[in-house]
């Protein structure tokens, strides 16, 4: 685990060209791998080298130790989860609140449990790793996405669009954490499950947007603020 209070390591270098892309993307799939097989504790820059099919010496030009490799590991998943809120928040802009939370339920859920021994692997790793930092910045993005998607919602006002947005999030977020700890449904299969939670999280979260924009209405009736038209909304 890195100590407390400091900031965490970044690899050596970026790659730049194609060759050293499929170099790190062979170095990750490997990492991914080996982390299956092994656990995060068990897992060595040789073995992931090896099973990259580079040398140990390739790895370092990148990845200075095991715990740099690993983090880098956690953060490319998140990243992942991110971009795929991010491109649905933003293709969902002006469409009915129903429509937003369908596709973006359909679009986190599927993220999170696009292959769930991985996801799982890499909910145990970071713990080991602290990552608080990668997740508290992944938040504060999807956090941002929901909120500019739901100030675009077609005929639909919110007094507080920033709370909706964490309520929402976090709404989805805790059947996803249930599953990543182990504690879904015996013999549940994980791609049945997927969809399920998909529908459901979009249904309830659907109801609640459905809700709380018409409070956020009723509050704001009598004030001139619901005479800007919608593109120059606040």
């Amino acid at each position: 685990m890195k100590p407390a209070g400091q900031p965490p390591a970044t690899p050596r270098k970026s790659p730049q060209q194609a060759r050293s892309r499929v170099t790190i993307d062979a170095i990750f799939e490997a990492a991914l791998q080996v982390l299956l097989l092994d656990g995060g504790r068990q897992l060595t820059t040789t073995r992931v080298a090896e099973r990259a099919g580079v040398s140990v010496g390739t790895l370092y030009q990148y990845f200075q130790n095991k715990q740099v490799l690993l983090y880098a590991v956690l953060e490319r998943h998140i990243d992942r989860i991110v971009d795929s809120v991010e491109q649905t928040c933003h293709a969902s802009h002006g469409k009915p609140l129903e429509t937003m939370a369908q596709e973006l339920a359909k679009a986190y859920v599927g993220a999170k449990m696009r292959d769930i021994e991985e996801a799982q692997a890499l909910y145990r790793l970071s713990e080991d790793l602290d990552g608080r930092e990668v997740f508290a910045g992944a938040s504060a993005r999807m956090h941002a996405a929901v909120v500019g998607m739901l100030k675009t919602a077609h005929n639909a006002r919110f007094e507080d669009p920033e709370t909706v947005a964490f309520v929402f999030l976090n709404s989805m977020s805790g059947p996803i954490k249930a599953i990543l700890e182990n504690r879904a449904p015996v013999g549940a299969c994980s791609e049945t499950l997927s969809r399920q939670i998909a529908d459901q999280m979009a249904t309830m979260c659907g109801a609640y947007l459905q809700c709380v924009a018409q409070r956020g209405t009723e509050v704001r009736a009598d004030s001139p603020a619901l005479s800007i038209p919608p593109d120059k909304a606040a």
